[in-house]
Order: C-alpha cells, then structure tokens, then sequence
C-alpha cells in the first residue's frame, strides 16, 4: 500500500519500557517492536548506550549507533552520548567545523562528562528528535518509537531530568529543549512507560514504587505491567492436593523426582502469591511465562511476541491472565 494510504497509527508513538535491573526490559522492548512493525506502523526501537542485546536477540548484528533498518518497519539504534552530542551540536550550530571548535576542546569535554545527568539527558534528547523526526513531506519518519529505558534506580532519574533542567535553566536552547522533552513525556497522548517485573519479593516492591514515583510524583503516564518468566506448575491445580498427600517415598529414584516437583510446586505457588501483588497494583497486565531457554534466541521472542499479541487483543487478555482490560493500541 502506499505511504500516502498508511491509516494513522493509534497513541502512544512513544514508548518507554522500564523496571528492576534484570527482568527482562530488552525482552519487551524486542517483542513490542516486532509488534509494532509487524502492524505496518515504522518503528524504531532504542538501546540506551548499552551492551546490545535486542539486535542479538532477533536474529540480527549489532547495529551500534546509527539507525539500522532490520526488518521491514523496523529499525533499531544504540543512542551513543558522544554521538548524541554531535548531533546536538551539528544541528544547533550548523558547521561542523564550529562544532568541532567549540566541542573537540578537551575542556567542554571534560565539563560534559563531569556534569551530573549530562549523559541521560543527551540520549533522552537523540530519543526525542527521532519522536519528532519528519520525511520531507512533514510526516513523522517515525510511526512508533520504542526506548529500552534504564532499570528502576536509574530511571527515575532519568525521567525526572528534564524537569529539573526546564526549572534550573531559566532560558535558552536547554531551558526549550528540556521543557518539550518533559512536555513529551507527561503527554498521555503521545507517551506511555511501561513496567516489566518478576514475580519475586524484590521485583514487586520496586514495581509499586516505581508507579508511585513516575505516576503520583512525577505524573507521567503509565501503560500496562509486565509479569515476565512466571514458572509454571508442575500440575493442574486440581492435582495438587493429591499431591500434597502423597508419603515420601523411599526409593530413591522416586525420592529424586518427589523432591523437584515440590521444590517446582513450591516456587510456582510463591511466584503465583507476588503475581497477585503485582495485579493489585491496577495496571492493565500482561503475563510472559518462562521459558526453558537459558538465553532467548529469535524463536523464543516469536512465540512470547504470539503470547503478548494474544492479551493485547481487542477482546482483551484471557481470564486466566488475571486482567480483563483491553490493551488495544497501547503498544
């Protein structure tokens, strides 16, 4: 279909994905641009200065930090500071050799390294000029716009940065650039965080203060909560009782096989305790099982991408996903 016929794509175009270091906010940032892209709408999915993993992760080289089209809609870039500063620069000054003047000196480059944020507010910034990027017709290049934020501790520093360059620069290109930056973020029209998290004890903690912190304190829209890698149970849940019954047994084969499926039954019982913390938190959910692979491969984010299109189905996600509000549109 032509470009000129693409339908406009359902709010927000720009996506955040945040929670507790190590529970999987690459893995939904991966599957929610495949979901995205696969849609039709062009998106582009951002790493934050990192050790890549969403390339890896679809099958794909490392693509660095320039934007790479992977797939057809989909593209992926890992916003480098330094890179991000030329840009900035570049584009504000206009010559590169004024640019080069002025920020190849050893000591500007030093003041940009030292000052405390300067980093995250670079790469939010490259984040935001490619939310507002346009072709030359004056449309957005980008449809969609996904960004693997930093973990809980560091992200609510993250968020919270441009408001406190808007209020500690009173004019000038930052004091803009950062009031419609934080403009961006708080716009329930065009943004929206969403919260990955474990059904673990730390995880679940982090989760409710994190939504307090970016939803009451600093007023930035939420999407929905991601429970990711629940264990499954070893039976039906009719079949436990049956199974709390049986005697130890002495052989020690049986002892062997006795013993990990109460260890099994034990974990999916207190994972299946914090899900219900995390469900009371009153974020639409959705629930990612986990999944035998020690490290996903593209099959692997395909059959959680099936699963996560599954309960952001107009109908909603299934009863037993423990959420029955339709999530459609809220990629």
């Amino acid at each position: 279909m032509p470009d000129l016929d693409r339908q406009p794509v359902p709010a927000p175009r720009f996506v955040l994905v945040t929670g507790k270091g190590g529970v999987g906010k690459s893995t939904v940032a991966a599957i929610l641009g495949l979901l995205s892209a696969r849609s039709g709408a062009r998106t582009l999915v951002c790493e934050l200065d990192s050790h890549e993993r969403i390339a890896p992760m679809l099958g794909h080289e490392p693509v660095g930090g320039r934007v790479t089209r992977v797939e057809e809609n989909l593209s992926l870039v890992n916003i480098q500071p330094g890179e991000a500063l030329e840009e900035y620069g570049l584009m504000k000054l206009r010559f590169r050799t004024l640019y080069r003047l002025i920020f190849d000196n050893p000591l500007v480059a030093s003041l940009v390294r030292f000052v405390p944020g300067m980093n995250d507010l670079l790469m939010l910034g490259k984040a935001f000029n490619h939310e507002r990027e346009a072709d030359d017709a004056g449309r957005p290049r980008w449809d969609r716009v996904i960004i693997d934020a930093p973990a809980t501790g560091h992200g609510i520093t993250f968020f919270r940065l441009p408001r406190i360059i808007r209020d500690a620069v009173p004019a000038g290109n930052m004091h803009r650039e950062a009031a419609d930056m934080w403009a961006l973020l708080t716009d329930p029209r065009r943004t929206a965080v969403h919260l990955v998290a474990l059904p673990e004890e730390l995880p679940v903690q982090e989760t409710r203060e994190l939504k307090a912190r970016l939803a009451g304190e600093l007023g930035i829209p939420l999407g929905h909560l991601v429970i990711n890698m629940i264990p499954s149970a070893p039976f039906a849940p009719e079949a436990a009782a049956d199974f709390a019954r049986l005697d130890e047994p002495r052989d020690p084969r049986l002892h062997r096989m006795w013993t990990a499926t109460r260890i099994r039954a034990g974990r999916a019982s207190a994972a299946e305790k914090h899900a219900v913390a995390l469900r009371e938190l009153g974020l639409p959910i959705v629930e990612l099982p986990q999944r035998p692979e020690r490290t996903l491969d593209r099959a692997g984010i395909d059959a959680l991408a099936a699963l996560y299109a599954e309960q952001l189905a107009p109908d909603g996600p299934r009863e037993d996903a423990g959420q029955s509000t339709p999530l459609e549109g809220e990629l």
